[in-house]
């Protein structure tokens, strides 16, 4: 206290003078803050960090990604292509008699494959002398332990609208003891329909 004057109240020097700030929650220069005093204004949000960029795909991932729809692509092409090729080579022809009849001849006598045969006969069709026939091959082939080769020599085929009629004439080939070959000639008759494709509905051996 200044002696000068005794009516001066007086002053405790520890104790902080208090300032009035400019706005609200805005620090002095030289303001004493509470410990867990925020900084800022009272309430204020403090900003967020800015998100990271969106990253798309990379070079390897987009090349892997192209690679990998490629292989799809030729696999489904390259199966598609070998079920186009399975089915037309084992699809059988009737679009003509002639090759009806090489088709069910080379099924029946050569590959001995009568699941094949039925794909070239008419329902019901009279084949009984074609299986006679066979049979004498077989019986004459474990007789004798050859293999007698049966195939068409020739064809003269006449169509009469959805029918046809065809004379074929057979060679048989029969291995001999000093290894030749005898040669026999067969002359047979077919008679062949056309329903929607040429079908074998009978075979007649003749004299």
């Amino acid at each position: 206290m200044d002696p000068s004057k005794p009516n001066e109240p007086s002053i405790d020097q520890g104790r902080s003078i208090p300032r009035s700030r400019p706005g609200d929650g805005e620090v002095l220069e030289g303001e004493v803050l509470g410990k867990d005093e925020p900084l800022g204004r009272p309430g204020a949000v403090p900003p967020r960090a800015p998100e990271p960029p969106k990253r798309g795909l990379g070079l390897r991932k987009t090349l892997l990604l192209v690679v990998a729809v490629v292989a799809v692509g030729l696999c489904l092409g390259g199966g598609i292509t070998a079920y186009v090729l399975y089915d037309k080579a084992t699809t059988p022809d009737r679009s003509t008699p002639e090759g009806v009849l090489e088709q069910y001849l080379d099924a029946k006598f050569s590959s001995r494959d009568n699941i094949r045969a039925k794909l070239f006969e008419c329902p019901g069709a009279n084949l009984a002398d074609v299986e006679t026939a066979l049979t004498d091959v077989k019986s004459r082939e474990a007789r004798f332990s050859i293999m007698i080769t049966v195939k068409p020599a020739s064809f003269d085929v006449q169509v009469t609208g959805k029918r046809a009629e065809a004379k074929v004439t057979l060679n048989v080939l029969v291995p001999e003891a000093d290894g030749r070959e005898t040669l026999s000639l067969q002359e047979w008759q077919f008679l062949l329909e056309n329903n929607r494709s040429w079908l074998i509905c009978s075979a007649k051996k003749l004299a």
